[in-house]
C-alpha cells in the first residue's frame, strides 16, 4: 500500500512539475509573441525579441535581445538594440486588473543615428511612436477601463547606453560612437488606475530616443561647422540659416 501511495505521489509531483514547466514555456512564448506583434504597431518597424524568461512565483523576469528596426527609407541595420531588460514585479498583483512593476532595468542599449541634420531614422521612429499613442487614445477612449490589463511602474533605469552616429553633415560623412547618460523614471501610471503596456513603452522610448537625437545632431552640427569654417564666415551664416529655418 505504501508503495502504491509513493508511486501515486511521484506521479502527481511529476504531473505538477510538468504543468509548471508547460506554464513557463507557454508564458514565455506568449510574451515573445506579444512583443513581436504589438511592437511593430507602435514603431511601424520590424521588432524582434530573442527570448523571454518570466518567473511568476518570484515576480522576476527578463527580456533578452530586443531589436527595433529602422523606419522605411533608411538602412537595413537597427535603430535600437537592447541587451537585456530585467523586471521585478509585485507578485501579489499578478492576478489583479492593475499589475505593479517595482523596477524595469534596461542595460546595454545601442542606438544608431542615420541621416542628416534635416532628417534621420530616430526622428522618424519618434514620430511613429507619437502617432500611435495619439491614435490609440482616440480608439480606446470608448472602451471600458477594465477591458485591458493596466500597469504601474515604480522605477525605470536605463543604463550603459551608447549611440552610433553614421550620418552626414553638409556633404561630409560622420562616424562616431559615444555613451549616453543614464535615464531614471519613477511612478509611471501611479497618478491613476495604471497605464497600458504601449504607454509604458512610449514613456521609456521617447526620452531615450530624444536624448540620442540631440547628441547626434550636436555631433553633426559641430562636424558641419568645422567644414564651413574652412570656407569662410559668410558661408557659415548662410548654411545655418538654411539648416535651422
Amino acid at each position: 500500500m505504501k508503495k502504491i501511495i509513493l508511486i501515486l505521489s511521484a506521479v502527481v509531483l511529476m504531473a505538477v512539475a510538468g504543468a509548471f514547466g508547460y506554464l513557463y514555456i507557454s508564458l514565455n512564448a506568449l510574451v515573445k509573441k506579444a512583443v513581436e506583434t504589438v511592437g511593430p504597431k507602435i514603431t511601424r518597424t520590424d521588432v524582434t525579441l530573442s527570448s523571454a524568461l518570466l518567473f511568476p512565483l518570484s515576480g522576476s523576469g527578463s527580456l533578452n535581445g530586443l531589436v527595433i528596426g529602422n523606419p522605411e527609407g533608411f538602412g537595413k541595420s537597427y535603430a535600437l538594440k537592447v541587451g537585456s531588460i530585467s523586471l521585478s514585479v509585485d507578485k501579489n498583483t499578478l492576478l489583479s486588473d492593475t499589475i505593479v512593476i517595482n523596477e524595469i532595468l534596461i542595460k546595454n542599449a545601442s542606438l544608431t543615428l542615420e541621416g542628416t541634420l534635416r532628417g534621420n531614422n530616430l526622428g522618424k521612429l519618434m514620430q511613429n511612436i507619437k502617432s500611435y499613442d495619439s491614435g490609440s487614445k482616440s480608439t480606446t477612449s470608448k472602451e471600458k477601463p477594465s477591458s485591458s490589463r493596466k500597469f504601474i511602474v515604480r522605477r525605470v533605469i536605463v543604463a550603459g547606453t551608447q549611440l552610433n552616429v553614421a550620418a552626414s553633415a553638409l556633404g561630409q560623412s560622420v562616424s562616431q560612437t559615444l555613451p549616453l547618460g543614464d535615464i531614471h523614471l519613477e511612478n509611471l501610471g501611479s497618478d491613476g488606475s495604471g497605464i497600458s503596456a504601449a504607454d509604458i513603452s512610449q514613456q521609456i522610448l521617447l526620452p531615450l530616443i530624444n536624448d540620442a537625437i540631440k547628441q547626434g545632431i550636436n555631433i553633426l552640427a559641430k562636424q558641419g561647422i568645422k567644414q564651413l569654417e574652412q570656407q569662410g564666415a559668410g558661408q557659415i551664416q548662410n548654411a545655418l540659416k538654411g539648416l535651422f529655418k
